[in-house]
């Protein structure tokens, strides 16, 4: 198998339903304003269901890139880093 026969990149949204070995998130936000496109809203608050997807769908492993310091501004990414950093799981940064 090829490199790209064995990768797929697409959104969230559509990795609904189905699952991979290894799934990649990057949380491309450098600003605490893009933090709402992270999220979806219903009539009764917000709900993460991009965040629920995405971490549901890894069997093995799951990786997750993005910046702490605007991340950490939302209760659930905050509490993902914190379960994350308390399993040992935590990069600061990659050299």
């Amino acid at each position: 198998e090829t490199l790209r026969e064995l990768v797929t990149v697409d959104t969230v949204e559509r990795f609904q339903g189905s699952e991979r070995e290894i799934i990649i998130i990057s949380f491309a936000v450098n600003h605490p304003s893009q933090l709402q496109n992270l999220q979806a809203l219903t009539f009764d608050g917000v709900v993460d269901r991009k965040l629920n997807v995405a971490l549901t769908r890894a069997k093995k492993h799951l990786i997750l890139l993005g910046r702490p310091d605007i991340l950490n501004r939302r209760t659930h990414f905050r509490q993902l880093i914190e379960f994350i950093m308390q399993r040992n799981g935590y990069l600061d940064r990659v050299r």
